[in-house]
């Protein structure tokens, strides 16, 4: 006697529940990716619009997760690289400050330290240049490969490795001002 085993694919649910299960790393990655909580929404929003147009595309062999944050950063790049072509052609300003959400932590103090740093960090990622905060997201956030991001992005890998170089350097610096800032508010 055996029972039928019925295959653990995302065509098995329905699109909702694919929905809740994903959409807050979908809308992390936009949010960093393009540096505005309301663009993220949007684009969150029209992501999983195309995922649902493009379902059955998807290869039931490889992780959901990764097929979905594939679109979102395709998507994401896409809206960039039109703000940037609408930046040149209207001369637009496009300084959007990205919404934080404080993270968890164990202790109550753990907790407050951990909010802030979190904070620092997303604020010092937001005042980078996109040029270096996309390959910086990409790479750590997104965790691809500097072959995928160079694939992603159009550009060479030595290209992508310096971008990444770069902009760990400013960060660096942007994260040591504020630090610097802090403590010496503290100490007046």
């Amino acid at each position: 006697m055996y029972a039928p085993v019925e295959p653990k694919t995302p065509f098995d649910h329905d699109f909702a529940d694919i929905y809740k299960t994903h959409c807050r790393r979908v809308f992390s990655l936009c949010r960093y990716l393009l540096n505005s909580f309301d663009a993220a929404e949007d684009a969150t929003h029209e992501v999983f619009l195309r995922a649902q147009r493009k379902l059955a595309t998807y290869d039931p062999s490889l992780p959901f997760s990764s097929w979905l944050s594939g679109i979102a950063t395709n998507h994401c790049i896409d809206l960039l690289r039109r703000r940037t072509t609408e930046k040149r052609i209207f001369e637009v300003d496009g300084n959007d400050a990205a919404n934080a959400a404080p993270s968890a932590g164990i202790s109550p103090l753990g907790e407050m330290m951990a909010a802030e740093r979190g904070h620092d960090v997303r604020n010092a990622l937001s005042r980078l240049a996109e040029k270096y905060r996309v390959p910086l997201v990409l790479a750590y956030y997104n965790e691809m490969s500097y072959d995928e991001i160079a694939d992603t992005l159009g550009l060479g890998r030595n290209h992508v490795a310096t971008l990444i170089f770069r902009g760990k350097q400013q960060l660096r610096e942007k994260l040591g001002k504020s630090g610097k800032e802090k403590r010496s508010g503290l100490s007046e």
